[in-house]
C-alpha cells in the first residue's frame, strides 16, 4: 500500500463544530440527490442506441417496419414455412441469439458499477476513554466522519468505458445475427434440396412399380423369362430403401433447421417454395467495398478496439490518488474547574502514489488493446482472400447448376417415360432398363448436389460480405 498523509484543520468553538456537521450533512445529502439524478440519466443513456449502430438502425428501419407487417410463423399451425418466415422466426427465437442478447446484462452491470458519484461510503469513527489527571478523572470523546472522493474524473471515464462495452456488445450481437441469418438461409435451401431428393426417390418407386406390372404382364403372356420378374422385384425393394434413406435425410435437414431457428423439435418446419435460379455474383472489387462498409465482423472489431482503449484510459486514471475529506469532533475531559474542552477540525487524508500505481491493470488493458488491434488487422488482411475464394466457389457452382438445370433436371420424367416405353416395345431388356434408370438417377442426384453446393457457397459469400446479395422474401433487395 501507499503511505497516507492526514491534515487536521482546527475549528475553535462548538458553534463552528455544529456548522461543520451541518455542512457535511448537506454535502452528503446533495451527493445522494445528484446520484439519484444521475441514475435517471444512466437509464436514458442505456436505452439510447449505440452511436456506431444508429446509422445501421436507421437504414434498416424500413425493413423492420416491413417485417412487422408479416405474421410470425406459428409452429402449432403445422403449415409449410417460407424462407422469410423462418428467417424472421430465427431472429426472434434462435438459441444462439438468445444467449447473445443476454450479454447486454453485462454492459448494464458495468454501467451500474460506474454510476455512483463517490467511490465509497462515508466512514464514521468513534473513540472514547477516561482521562486521568492529578485533580481527578475526565472523559475524552473523538468522533470523525470521512468521505473518499475522486479528483481525476475516474467516474466519467468509467461511464464512458461502460458505454463502449455496450457498443461492443451490440456489435457482437449484430455479428451473431448475421451469422445465424446466413446459416438459416443455407439450411433452408438444404432442406429444399433434400425434399427434392425425397420426391425423386418417390418417383423412382412409382416407376419401378410400373415396370413390375409391365414385367408381370409380359411373363403372363410368355414374352420374358421369370428371372426378369425377380430382378424387377429386387429393383423395387432397392428403390424403396433409397426412398426411406432420402426421407430420413430430409427429416434430419428439417431438424437442423429447427435447431438453428429455435423452432420446436417436435414439429420441425416444412420448407415452402422452390430453389432460386443461380446467378453470377458481382465483381470481387465490388464485394470487397461492400464488405468493408457492411460486414458486422469489422464493426465488432472496431468496437472491441474502442472498448479496450477506454479501459486503458480508466486504468491510467486510477493512478491518481483518492483523497478523503471529513470532519472530526474531539472532546477532552478536563478534570479541573475549567471543565471539558471541545474541538472541531476539518480532515484531509491524501495517499501518495509511490509503490502501487495500478501497474498490473494498466498492462492488461494495454495488452487487450494491442490484441484487439491485431485481430482487426488480421480480419482486414484476410477479407480479400476470403471474398475471392467464396466468389470463385459461387461462380463455379452457378455454372454447374445452370448446365444441369437446362439439360438434366427438367427431363427426368421424360427420360423415365422413354425408358418404360422402350422396355414395353422390347427395344431394351430389363438389364438395360436398370442401367439406364441408375444412370439417370445418379445424374439427377448430381444435379441436385450442384444446386446444394451453390446455395452453401452463396451463404458463405454472403457471410464474408455482410449483406444479402439478392432479395429473399424476408428482406428488401440489396443488389450491389
Amino acid at each position: 500500500m501507499n503511505p497516507f498523509y492526514t491534515i487536521h484543520v482546527p475549528l475553535s468553538t462548538i458553534a463552528h463544530s455544529r456548522i461543520a456537521f451541518v455542512l457535511l450533512l448537506s454535502v452528503l445529502t446533495s451527493t445522494n440527490t445528484h446520484a439519484a439524478s444521475d441514475t435517471k440519466k444512466i437509464t436514458t443513456i442505456v436505452e439510447t442506441p449505440p452511436p456506431h449502430l444508429r446509422a445501421v438502425a436507421e437504414e434498416d428501419s424500413t425493413d423492420d417496419d416491413h417485417e412487422q407487417t408479416r405474421t410470425i410463423p406459428d409452429p402449432s399451425a403445422k403449415a409449410d414455412v417460407p424462407l422469410g418466415g423462418i428467417l424472421l422466426y430465427a431472429d426472434l427465437h434462435s438459441p444462439v441469439l438468445l444467449v447473445a442478447r443476454s450479454t447486454r446484462s453485462r454492459a448494464e452491470a458495468a454501467r451500474a458499477a460506474a454510476s455512483p458519484l463517490l467511490p465509497g461510503n462515508p466512514t464514521l469513527t468513534v473513540a472514547a476513554g477516561p482521562r486521568y489527571g492529578i485533580t481527578g478523572t475526565g472523559t475524552d470523546v473523538d468522533v470523525s466522519l470521512m468521505q473518499q472522493i475522486q479528483i481525476a474524473g475516474e467516474r466519467g471515464q468509467r461511464i464512458k468505458a461502460s458505454d463502449q462495452l455496450r457498443d461492443l456488445t451490440n456489435a457482437e450481437i449484430e455479428q451473431m445475427r448475421w451469422l445465424v441469418h446466413c446459416d438459416v438461409h443455407a439450411a433452408f435451401h438444404r432442406a429444399l434440396i433434400e425434399q427434392a431428393r425425397a420426391q425423386l426417390a418417390e418417383r423412382v418407386v412409382v416407376f419401378q412399380a410400373e415396370i413390375l406390372r409391365v414385367v408381370e404382364r409380359q411373363i403372363s403372356s410368355g414374352d420374358v423369362a421369370p428371372l426378369a420378374l425377380r430382378l424387377t422385384r429386387a429393383e423395387v425393394a432397392q428403390s424403396q430403401q433409397i426412398l426411406v434413406a432420402a426421407q430420413q435425410t430430409f427429416f434430419a435437414s428439417r431438424i437442423r433447421l429447427a435447431q438453428l431457428s429455435g423452432w420446436p423439435i417436435a414439429t420441425p418446419p416444412m420448407p415452402a417454395g422452390s430453389v432460386d435460379t443461380p446467378r453470377e455474383p458481382p465483381h470481387q472489387n465490388v464485394l470487397l467495398t461492400i464488405a468493408r462498409e457492411h460486414l458486422p465482423n469489422l464493426r465488432s472489431g472496431e468496437a472491441r478496439i474502442r472498448e479496450a482503449e477506454s479501459r486503458v484510459a480508466v486504468a491510467n486514471r486510477d493512478i491518481w490518488p483518492r483523497p478523503s475529506i471529513g470532519v472530526q469532533y474531539r472532546r477532552e475531559g478536563n478534570p479541573t474547574s475549567e471543565g471539558p474542552y471541545s474541538m472541531v477540525m476539518g480532515v484531509l487524508s491524501l495517499p501518495i502514489p509511490t509503490f502501487q500505481v495500478n501497474q498490473g491493470e494498466r498492462a492488461r488493458a494495454r495488452a487487450d488493446a494491442t490484441v484487439a488491434t491485431a485481430e482487426l488487422d488480421a480480419i482486414t488482411r484476410l477479407l480479400e482472400g476470403q471474398i475471392v475464394e467464396a466468389h470463385s466457389e459461387v461462380t463455379a457452382a452457378a455454372q454447374r447448376t445452370r448446365v444441369y438445370s437446362t439439360e438434366i433436371l427438367p427431363r427426368f420424367e421424360e427420360n423415365l417415360t422413354l425408358l418404360r416405353r422402350s422396355f414395353e416395345l422390347g427395344e431394351i431388356d430389363i438389364l438395360a432398363l436398370s442401367t439406364g434408370r441408375e444412370r439417370f438417377l445418379r445424374i439427377q442426384n448430381d444435379a441436385l448436389g450442384a444446386q446444394l453446393d451453390y446455395f452453401v457457397a452463396l451463404a458463405g459469400l454472403e457471410r464474408v460480405v455482410g449483406i444479402d446479395l439478392w432479395r429473399d422474401d424476408n428482406h428488401e433487395e440489396k443488389t450491389p
